[in-house]
């Protein structure tokens, strides 16, 4: 067990995505919710509701089903709450596995999660967030696999913010992956206080979560404008840019250990498109550089077959 407000360690906890199919987050749009007697879940997500509600029936819940919502009639309202007995402040957590909280010990454990097949790039939704006293909240997914009867962590992916957000506003977990294995089992939390020692008010509302599997918008360089897709059935990796003089641009496809795997040619462009062919090379991580004038883009990412 562990602390139960060490709220980033509870990231390790999270386990399991990859790429082939594309897994559906069970009740990602948080639409569906389920009677406990004193509270409600949102259906194949756990909450410290239970625990609470042990201590206090007609008390305090933390995570409750919201009309203010992005998309649908629901969203998932994630609120930090002191409680009285035993004093101290509980953050609203959701997570596809299975919260055991000790309220008094101030301990948790998460298990389990939902089973995958596949390997996503990143967790995408929608969030507001609402801090109280330089709180922030943190939204997380995690890969594993079992190994030996051990668990493995294949990936992992977090954002986290302290800034209020009054809108409905995106949000993108990128998924860095340690393993080329396969994960077995992911599951998804968000924790509306993030720190140590989380604020009574804190309010993160979210809605509308799913897994995606674009190679992704460059993290580092957003503003370049550059979106890289797998098309697995061609076994091409396909790059879109915006580039003043797109026919400036140059790509080179690396290994982990840097060596080189594949180089495009300027005659490839078409339309600020290019196309790289990866037949031939083996399942792993590989680093994409994009050259245009004298600035330099690299974009990590997992080809699979």
């Amino acid at each position: 067990m562990k602390r139960f407000f060490a709220a980033w360690a509870i990231f390790s906890f999270l386990l399991a995505t990859e790429m082939q199919g594309q897994t559906v987050v069970p009740n990602g749009g948080f639409e569906n919710w389920v009677s406990g007697g004193s509270y409600q879940n949102p259906q194949f997500w756990d909450t410290p509701n239970q625990a609470i509600s042990l201590l206090l029936p007609f008390g305090t819940k933390v995570v409750t089903k919201s009309t203010d919502h992005e998309a649908g009639s629901f969203s998932a309202r994630l609120e930090s709450k002191q409680l009285t007995f035993p004093s101290l402040v509980v953050p609203g957590v959701v997570t596809l596995g299975v919260l055991t909280i000790d309220v008094f010990g101030m301990t948790y454990a998460i298990n389990g999660g939902a089973p995958i097949t596949d390997k996503p790039t990143h967790l995408k939704g929608f969030y507001k967030f609402q801090p109280q006293g330089g709180d922030s909240c943190a939204i997380g997914i995690g890969l594993t696999k079992w190994n030996n009867g051990t668990r493995d962590s294949v990936g992992l992916g977090a954002f986290s913010t302290h800034d209020a957000v009054d809108v409905w506003t995106p949000f993108y977990a990128w998924i860095d992956y340690v393993l080329l294995e396969q994960p077995d089992t992911f599951n998804i939390l968000a924790i509306s206080s993030a720190d140590s020692f989380p604020t009574p008010g804190t309010i993160l509302y979210i809605d509308d979560i799913s897994l995606d599997y674009t190679l992704g918008t460059d993290r580092n360089n957003p503003a370049a404008g550059i979106e890289i897709y797998q098309d697995r059935p061609e076994k091409q990796i396909l790059v879109y840019f915006d580039f003043e003089k797109p026919e400036d641009t140059e790509l080179q496809l690396f290994n982990m250990t840097g060596q080189p795997a594949a180089r495009i040619s300027p005659e490839t462009l078409m339309k600020g498109r290019k196309i790289l062919k990866y037949e031939g090379l083996s399942s792993g991580i590989y680093i994409l550089e994009i050259l245009h004038g004298e600035k330099k883009y690299c974009k990590k990412f997992f080809i699979s077959d």
